[in-house]
Parts: structure tokens; sequence; C-alpha cells
């Protein structure tokens, strides 16, 4: 009762602009991130098969960029969520996801490229016949480790504008 009587503080601009920046961050995020998975899966599934003695992607690697790109997918999609539902996210973890989330986006779109070059250099003398990666595949490769670097300063940006503005 005693509560209804204070007038409300109107919330700066500055904050104002800022959850929304956050909020097109983490939009834009969830967008290149299924675009990765989208243009990932299939060459990661086919540098597994076995044609001769190929060279494969480790396990590792795999595991890794599908870690990250599907992990960061989920947690974005929940403050998305949360959000919605009227949730305020602390500014605290905003930092802390962001820069996490830059870092381990580097890392993957490195792995990937990795991957590519190992895909694109190799190739072996069969009886005559010389055997190629995919060009269908490696170009989606170097596509999604282009949109992973580009998530990954999607990050960064999300870090200073936050830091900065707030």
């Amino acid at each position: 009762m005693a509560d209804e009587t204070l007038p409300t503080e109107p919330v700066a601009k500055e904050r104002k602009s800022l959850h929304v920046t956050t909020i097109v961050a983490k939009v834009t995020e969830v967008v290149l991130a299924v675009f990765i998975i989208g243009l990932v899966v299939d060459p990661l599934n086919s540098y597994h098969q076995r044609m001769y003695n190929r060279p494969r992607s480790k396990l590792d690697d795999v595991a890794l960029i599908y870690t990250t790109v599907a992990g960061y997918l989920l947690i974005n999609l929940l403050f998305i969520i949360g959000h919605a539902l009227g949730d305020k996210i602390p500014k605290r973890m905003i930092i802390m996801f962001s820069v996490v989330g830059a870092i381990m986006h580097l890392i993957s779109a490195s792995v990937m490229v990795h991957s590519w070059r190992k895909a694109v250099g190799s190739y072996f003398d069969v009886q005559n016949n010389n055997i190629y990666s995919s060009k269908m595949y490696n170009d989606m490769m170097i596509s999604a480790s282009v949109f992973t670097f580009i998530n990954a300063a999607v990050y960064a940006a999300e870090v200073f504008v936050t830091v900065k503005y707030s």
C-alpha cells in the first residue's frame, strides 16, 4: 500500500537502449548460430568417412565446434525467452557469457579453418586417379568458419557496448 504512493523512477534512455542493443545482439547471435550449424553438419560428417587413407578431422575438433555453437545457441535462446517473460539479465552475466562466447567462437572458427586446410591440401594418387575432398563440403566448411568469426565479433561488440554504455 505504501509503495503505491511513491513515484516510479524513469528509466534512463541510455539503459533502455542498452537493453534493446543486447536483445538485438542476442537475436543476431542466434541467427548466425543456426546458419553455422546448418553449414557445418555435412562437412564434418563427410570428413569422418574413411576413404582410402584420407585424413579425417579429429572427434575433439568436432565436439568443440558443436559444443560451442549449439551451447551458445541454447544460452542465447534462454536469454531471449527470459527477456520475453520480463526477466532482467544482469550486466555481469551478459559480459561473462559474451566474453567466453567470443573466445570460444574464435577457437571454433580457427579449428574449422584448420580442418578446411587439411581437407583442401590433401589429395592422394590412387592408380592415376586423384581423390579430392568435395568442393561443396569445403566451401560449406569455410563459410561456416566465416560466420563463426562474425559471431565472435558480434559477441565482442556486445561486450564493448555493455561495458561502455552501462
